[in-house]
């Protein structure tokens, strides 16, 4: 009895999952994707997956490059540490542009996320969360352009640091540190918010870049 072909997934499907693969660190730094044996495994056309690389590529996941297709990106230490300075500088301005419009409904929802964190143990669940809170941390600013930009910076990183996400690792320190931002803000303290925010990510530098080399 012959196997049955793979189900045909659309773009947003195809683009979601080769994400998680890239972020989970399935596809490796410089692993090469070919349209034509990822059209076979999803069982599509070409051109959805060309329109997922091209996404890819535009999140600083993926690089295509002439006569030599599309690959993983590969990062240096200086280009991650560009990337944290980078996050810095954006995250820090939207979070003081969102503290003092922050309100009690959406302080509840911040740690509503929060407390799903604190009992996530799933390092991809809790990734997706801590991405959740981190939206709903600087969504009151509605700096959209720049949020935008967050993510994909943040998309390009953080598969550097998604092995070392175990409970008794960075992940731990990671939780407390949003427990005092959540309190910072709630105080209307857009100095100490900021401060705290960055300690935050360079902390999470610091693990990003100590993987690095493991992982290409």
């Amino acid at each position: 009895m012959k196997t049955p072909p793979p189900r045909a997934q659309g773009g947003p499907a195809i683009l979601a999952a080769l994400r998680a693969d890239i972020s989970s660190g399935k596809l490796a730094p410089g692993a090469v994707l070919r349209q034509a044996e990822l059209a076979e495994q999803f069982g599509t056309s070409r051109i959805p997956v060309r329109e997922a690389l091209n996404s890819l590529q535009a999140e600083g996941l993926v690089q295509i490059e002439p006569n030599r297709g599309a690959y993983v990106t590969t990062l240096g230490a200086d280009e991650l540490h560009e990337l944290f300075d980078l996050r810095v500088l954006l995250e820090t301005d939207v979070l003081r542009r969102a503290v003092p419009l922050h309100t009690e409904r959406s302080l509840r929802r911040l740690e509503a996320i929060q407390h799903e964190l604190d009992g996530e143990t799933a390092p991809l669940e809790w990734l997706r969360l801590d991405r959740a809170f981190h939206d709903e941390l600087y969504a009151p600013g509605r700096r959209l352009r720049s949020q935008q930009m967050v993510a994909s910076l943040r998309a390009s990183v953080e598969r550097f640091y998604l092995a070392q996400l175990g409970p008794e690792a960075r992940r731990s320190g990671w939780n407390d540190e949003h427990q005092r931002l959540i309190a910072l803000v709630r105080a209307g303290d857009p100095d100490g918010a900021c401060a705290m925010l960055a300690q935050h990510l360079r902390e999470t530098e610091k693990l990003a870049v100590s993987t690095l080399g493991s992982l290409i």
